[in-house]
């Protein structure tokens, strides 16, 4: 530890009580929950799919209820996500291990900075090329088509699909927390400057500026957003698809057996509400025939600078 820089940080934000509590959540709760207090998790390595949709940052109760009243093909489940961040998400499934049968198709960054190159077979980012300026962020329907396209270009592989929705920023009917700039995206391409970080409709509930009923009317939106792009893919992708998250998204609920609130998703904070993701699975057709191939090289680079501006942007604790 750096005494002199953790005075300093302590005389800075001495009576900011947001400050101390994600420093506690950090320092401490993160370290129960991944040790001792490590609840019983569901790999998406270990599960049975062809195909798997995942919708960032999308917990299991806001899914269930956007499918009790518009449904999708298949049977939903409930699943216990490895951690709660994406960093920590691809870390747990995917980290020092080869998947030469998946091609991973993108919409967050973090696939490409956060995992070696020869992880998958290959990569589509669709977070370079796809990305709408106006939304900031991907349009679903950007993400649908290029998964077909993948799929008929990779027609014995399992394709994972990682959309941004119902992720930040809320650019459904209900908008909440809009930005001008992605600057996780653009430290990602290599922009040094791009420093600006947004707070998110989470961090705004913390603060008391907005009602849970406001959040989570807008997060909900953002999933319908993503909804037909989701219909979509289960009813044109051959074989088995599931729809899962990689985390979810805490509205204040207690980090128990601490009893301190926690906002957003911050990484090692397994509780319920960042954990509890969906498992829809649909079947169409025949299963695929899935052969396993050397890696096609995108140019995939851990890039520690980066990862620490992504850090220092508060995108992960």
């Amino acid at each position: 530890m750096n005494l002199p820089y953790a005075l300093s940080e302590i005389r800075h934000h001495g009576l900011d009580r947001t400050w101390w509590r994600k420093r506690f959540l950090t320092h401490v709760v993160s370290r129960y929950f991944t040790g001792i207090g490590r609840p019983v998790s569901d790999p998406i390595t270990e599960e049975d799919w062809d195909n798997l949709i995942i919708l960032d940052a999308c917990r299991y109760d806001l899914f269930a209820e956007l499918f009790e009243e518009n449904s999708l093909p298949g049977m939903l489940e409930k699943r216990q996500s490895v951690e709660s961040g994406t960093p920590g998400f691809l870390s747990e499934n995917f980290d020092d291990e080869q998947f030469d049968d998946i091609v991973y198709v993108t919409g967050n960054p973090y696939v490409n900075t956060n995992l070696p190159d020869k992880t998958f077979h290959a990569v589509e980012s669709v977070w370079k090329d796809g990305w709408d300026d106006d939304l900031q962020t991907i349009h679903p329907a950007t993400m649908a088509n290029r998964a077909m396209e993948i799929a008929e270009n990779y027609p014995n592989k399992r394709i994972i699909i990682h959309f941004l929705q119902p992720h930040t920023p809320f650019v459904g009917d209900v908008t909440l927390g809009q930005r001008d700039t992605f600057a996780i995206r653009e430290q990602a391409l290599g922009d040094t400057d791009a420093t600006t970080r947004h707070r998110t409709p989470f961090e705004m509930l913390d603060a008391g500026e907005v009602t849970q009923e406001e959040v989570w009317g807008a997060y909900r939106s953002n999933l319908e957003f993503a909804w037909p792009a989701v219909n979509q893919l289960l009813n044109e992708l051959p074989g088995l698809t599931a729809v899962t998250s990689d985390h979810g998204n805490a509205m204040g609920e207690r980090a128990w057996p601490f009893p301190i609130r926690v906002y957003g998703h911050p990484l090692g904070i397994l509780i319920p509400p960042l954990t509890e993701v969906p498992w829809l699975t649909h079947t169409n057709g025949d299963r695929k025939e899935i052969v396993a191939e050397p890696p096609e090289i995108e140019g995939q680079e851990i890039d520690e600078a980066t990862n620490e501006r992504l850090r220092m942007l508060g995108y992960a604790e």
